[in-house]
């Protein structure tokens, strides 16, 4: 089954930010507060005895993320003190550039993400997740009209489901189930349907999980000289409103910074730019774990800081249409979108974004804008 049961294993526990008082964003005050008020006794000494553990934990991990990153000395002093003055991961520290304890109030701590999205997203941590399950995530984009890549076919226990006409394309295979480009394999183009299947490597037929087969998506031109051989996309975030419309608000622009590279993720090497939301236009790129700034891209020289993003008014209302009219039994989604010859495309949805890359990109916390608040919002509906 395809289904991450480590995953939320991990998540099951949500640590206390604190040892007895809360140590966290000011936008979660409230949300803590309740937390700290409906817990009881039991839960309130475990999440003590966690909260000094995790204090004791902060000088090794500080050491540990130093050589990591090739940082000195002097930063893991610095270190220790912020992380032990906001009860905040090193790992946090050094991601997110903080330079004085003050500058933590307005992130998220990595930590603390999957306990707010479960309690604001709980269909996202269920089985039948359908941002979670490829398959169903483009069953429900075709029912409303929305531009996605089309299901050549669908692989699963040795069986090769067909879908639409190869025609001669390019195609790619990913696991229905897999996230950040894990698991794609570039599969060449076929003639027809009968072609894929004689040629299908066995390899993918005796694959564990499902499959889905795509064609290959080509980059918007404007981006060729970013992309390398891999097709870059934007995150964008959006969050249902006061009102219960969607909003935008975040956005990171994902793109490769090796030529071997065939995705854009950071776990390949990625790089991340944050991207204004009113035009468009790109920040400083960075990798998602370590490493310089870049104002140009490393390989082709071509520009970063500034360059404005093709179509970015469409790219936003493709988020904005897909949560309201295909998705809006979640609160908060994750739309990777690429932008095509064609126009924008649907990529992924994700119920689970993550906090890590918006705020390392964008060299600022999400609390501090309107993800905040509304994260905040939907926890006070959630008590």
């Amino acid at each position: 089954m395809g289904y991450d049961r480590l995953y939320f294993l991990k998540k099951a526990y949500a640590i206390y930010p604190g040892v007895l008082a809360p140590v966290s964003g000011g936008f979660l005050a409230e949300h803590y507060r309740q937390r700290r008020a409906t817990r009881g006794p039991l839960r309130a000494a475990l999440d003590a005895a966690v909260g000094l553990g995790f204090r004791a934990w902060i000088p090794w991990r500080a050491r540990k993320v130093q050589r990591k990153f090739g940082l000195e000395e002097s930063w893991r002093a610095r270190a220790i003190e912020i992380a032990r003055a906001r009860f905040a991961d090193p790992q946090d520290v050094a991601l997110f550039r903080i330079e004085e304890a003050a500058a933590l109030d307005g992130y998220i701590r990595r930590f603390e993400d999957a306990a707010l999205n479960k309690r604001i997203n709980p269909l996202g941590w269920t089985a039948g997740c359908a941002l979670a399950d490829k398959a169903l995530f483009y069953d429900r984009c075709r029912a409303a009209g929305l531009p996605h890549p089309e299901i050549v076919a669908i692989v699963a226990r040795d069986r090769l489901a067909p879908g639409a006409d190869p025609a001669g394309r390019e195609l790619v295979a990913k696991p229905a189930y897999g996230e950040g480009g894990d698991g794609l394999t570039l599969l060449g183009a076929f003639a027809d349907a009968a072609d894929l299947a004689a040629r299908l490597p066995a390899t993918l037929k005796t694959a564990r999980g499902t499959l889905v087969v795509q064609p290959r998506i080509a980059t918007h031109p404007a981006l060729s000289d970013l992309a390398l051989d891999a097709l870059p996309t934007v995150r964008v975030v959006t969050i249902l409103d006061e009102a219960g419309v969607p909003e935008v608000v975040s956005a990171t622009f994902r793109f490769a910074s090796d030529p071997a590279a065939r995705v854009d993720n950071m776990k390949a090497g990625g790089l991340i730019s944050s991207v204004d939301l009113e035009d468009g236009a790109l920040g400083l790129a960075c990798k998602g774990y370590g490493g310089g700034d870049h104002e140009r891209h490393p390989v082709t020289g071509a520009p970063i800081l500034g360059r404005r993003l093709p179509d970015w008014t469409g790219v936003k209302a493709l988020a904005v249409r897909a949560h309201a009219e295909a998705f809006a039994d979640y609160a908060l989604i994750g739309w990777d979108i690429a932008m095509t010859p064609e126009g924008p495309l649907l990529i992924e949805g994700n119920g689970k974004p993550g906090v890590l890359m918006p705020q390392r990109a964008a060299r600022r916390g999400l609390g501090e804008g309107r993800y905040g608040e509304l994260l905040a919002h939907h926890l006070a509906n959630k008590a």
